[in-house]
């Protein structure tokens, strides 16, 4: 039996009685959480493409799974060989892909879980809008422009965040953190030259005021519609200006400050190259440094496999191999202060049943989530499972969602953070009081 959101509630009663003592709020204890250098965490990963669930959390148990896929599917141990390895299993019923086993030590030790059938309940097989809605936390409705990670950002904002509290260690952000709240992405190749090019223009090392002169700005362009500026639209112009050149001098001594925590950080050891596993080892750096960092969201693309995915072996079976070895590495590396960190596992939906004609899946709908952490209560998977026969599954071919992922959404902001979701109407048409999930214990109160 699933627990309510009531019990999760109650879970947290020994750590608010102690805010009680010092007569903190929880949200009072967030904030007191926040502004010691070392607030609780989130890192959302996100696997773009639709990843595939069936062959990361697997049914060994139930034969079906072998009839639907014949030659992607992996092996129980029983029939596996040195060169087709097989599922670990962690219940009568499911295993994880072998390529899982870093993670299966912390699944063990109760600091990872998987929710199966896990996603949107929104029909859509499209990437573009299965993405906005999941990382907009608003399935369907496409008024909401906004991340639901910068929207926590925004409801929770005080004058004390640190510059770090939101960053994100890649050139695009993702659509998560897009918003009003200011989160800090770091640029691509090339993009030093053109910071040093502003700072020479606009004198940002030693003045962050700009000189507009130097940059060949005049005070008396011509107006839109045609004729000369008014002396009210040259200054508004000019106000404009200041606001654009300080918020670049700004950013870009947000971004000097980043690059040199990054560079200074050593070189830690335990991580694959690349990909994930170099941005992981940068936002630990960022932990570590006590800059208050609060929220980092990734990308790891490519999960679109539509041909050739592979079994215990290829394509997919390396891709989850550098996702477990990655945050496998990212876990050792924070030691104690992953007691208060989250690293949160998803797609936008996961993929057929039953394998194609090109050895792949295509895209389907019921997916999964992994969690890993001190927060987590590990050794046991969440989610309903009722098989793979054609009666069970979504439309005839999917895997169903049975857990809305906004329930996770919502736990891991009211566990980490204390921030009731609820309350606040944060997730559009959606009350996450009604179920909880249960996999993981507060840390906020």
């Amino acid at each position: 039996m699933s627990p309510t959101r009531r019990d999760f509630l109650k879970s947290s009663s020994a750590l608010m009685m102690g805010a009680t003592a010092l007569g903190l709020s929880p949200a009072a204890l967030a904030q007191a959480l926040r502004e010691d250098g070392h607030p609780p965490t989130l890192v959302v990963v996100y696997l773009r493409g639709g990843a595939d669930a069936l062959n990361t959390v697997i049914p060994a148990g139930d034969q079906d799974y072998y009839s639907v896929r014949p030659t992607i599917g992996v092996p129980t141990p029983a029939n596996a060989g040195e060169n087709n390895p097989g599922v670990i299993p962690v219940t009568n019923m499911f295993g994880f892909h072998p390529a899982l086993a870093p993670l299966h030590e912390l699944y063990q030790q109760e600091r990872m879980t998987a929710i199966i059938n896990a996603g949107s309940t929104h029909p859509t097989r499209s990437h573009f809008d299965a993405q906005d809605f999941m990382e907009r936390a608003a399935p369907g409705v496409k008024s909401i422009t906004e991340g639901w990670l910068n929207r926590y950002l925004s409801a929770t904002r005080t004058n004390a965040d640190r510059d770090l509290r939101a960053v994100s260690l890649q050139s695009t952000l993702p659509r998560s953190l897009r918003g009003e709240y200011p989160v800090l992405a770091v640029p691509g190749y090339g993009a030093d030259e053109a910071m040093r090019a502003f700072e020479r223009m606009y004198s940002c090392e030693g003045n962050a005021e700009a000189q507009p002169g130097e940059a060949g700005m005049t005070d008396d362009g011509p107006r839109v519609g045609g004729g000369p500026a008014t002396v009210e639209e040259r200054d508004h112009a000019r106000e404009r200006q200041q606001e654009i050149l300080t918020a670049g001098a700004q950013s870009i001594e947000k971004l000097r400050h980043l690059q040199g925590i990054v560079r200074n950080g050593g070189r830690p050891q335990g991580y694959p190259g690349g990909g994930l596993g170099s941005q992981l080892a940068d936002i630990a750096k960022v932990i570590k440094a006590g800059e208050g960092l609060e929220i980092a969201a990734l990308d790891y693309g490519g999960w679109d496999h539509h041909a050739y995915q592979g079994g215990s072996t290829g394509t997919m079976a390396n891709m989850l191999n550098h996702v477990a070895q990655s945050v496998r590495a990212f876990h050792d590396d924070l030691g104690p202060l992953m007691d208060k960190t989250v690293v949160l596992v998803m797609s936008e939906f996961g993929r057929t049943v039953h394998e194609n004609g090109n050895n792949g899946t295509d895209h389907g709908h019921g997916g999964f989530m992994m969690a890993v952490g001190g927060p987590v209560r590990g050794n046991r998977l969440y989610g309903r499972y009722n098989g793979l026969g054609r009666r069970e599954l979504y439309q005839g071919r999917d895997l169903p969602v049975y857990t809305d992922f906004r329930s996770v959404f919502a736990e891991t902001l009211y566990a980490l953070f204390g921030f009731n979701s609820d309350e606040r109407q944060f997730f559009p048409e959606f009350e996450a009081n009604e179920r909880a999930v249960g996999f993981l214990n507060p840390v906020a109160g």
